[in-house]
């Protein structure tokens, strides 16, 4: 039997919760803008629309013609028009430690370009999800920049940014990210790994933090490759094709 859900609305035809996708289809379907996100019980439901906020973040704006309380997707024309390529990169794991895998959504000039998911580990966390993710980003970045393009990479993990930009220098010249030292660094190899490459793109390649789970469309959608890659078992890391973009947002996260 299948599992029941429940659907949030913030922007449609009709606002609130419905307990069935046919009813939130018909409010979303087509309205410009639509706002929603499936949930497993009603309460995540009523907490994440009455926990919706106003405050203007990158990738999303407020729609003055919906209720105050409500942060719409709109297109990634509201991104830095400063950069040319737009790379929101996410890691999930379910429970942590679990399953685990990662996604990234890629916009062009403000066009959702490409998507791609995968590195499924059963036994992975979502510290190890993230870095995974923001290393494939800075990969493609690096590929992007060499094209000429001048690239942002989007993250909503504190850690894996933070690994890279502040703590790293550190763990490299102590010696931790090489195994010396009283303190093991978690995740010492892949953190290893990810720091040269970073090293490599750092004064060319902008990266930085977006709160997870605030109506930014890019992060929404990299957060859906991650759950796509779980279920699927993904291992590799390939372009995602397949459901469109309202319908992926209807799928639950992980």
């Amino acid at each position: 039997m299948a599992k029941k859900k429940y659907y949030a609305v913030w922007a449609g035809r009709t606002t609130g919760i419905f307990d069935n996708w046919p009813a939130a289809e018909a409010s979303v379907s087509g309205y410009p803008g639509a706002k929603y996100k499936g949930f497993s019980t009603l309460g995540e439901a009523e907490l994440a629309l009455s926990e919706a906020k106003t405050e203007t973040v990158v990738g999303a704006v407020t729609n003055p013609t919906i209720k105050a309380t409500a942060v719409v997707l709109i297109p990634a024309t509201a991104l830095d028009p400063l950069f040319d390529v737009h790379i929101f990169c996410d890691g999930g794991c379910d429970p942590n430690p679990g399953q685990s895998g990662s996604g990234i959504a890629m916009y062009v000039s403000g066009e959702l370009s490409k998507l791609y998911h995968g590195l499924y580990n059963p036994n992975g966390t979502n510290n190890t999800a993230e870095l995974n993710a923001l290393l494939q980003a800075m990969l493609l970045a690096e590929s992007e920049h060499a094209s000429g393009h001048k690239v942002q990479i989007l993250s909503d993990s504190t850690y894996a940014i933070k690994a890279m930009t502040e703590w790293g220098p550190g763990w490299k010249s102590s010696g931790r990210m090489a195994g010396h030292g009283n303190r093991p660094l978690t995740n010492r190899e892949l953190v290893s790994g990810i720091f040269d490459v970073y090293c490599t793109i750092k004064d060319h390649v902008s990266i930085v933090h977006v709160r997870a789970h605030s109506g930014i469309e890019g992060n929404e959608l990299a957060d859906r490759m991650c759950t796509l890659a779980i279920r699927g078992k993904v291992t590799g890391f390939i372009p995602y094709e397949g459901m469109s973009v309202d319908e992926l947002l209807a799928v639950d996260s992980c």
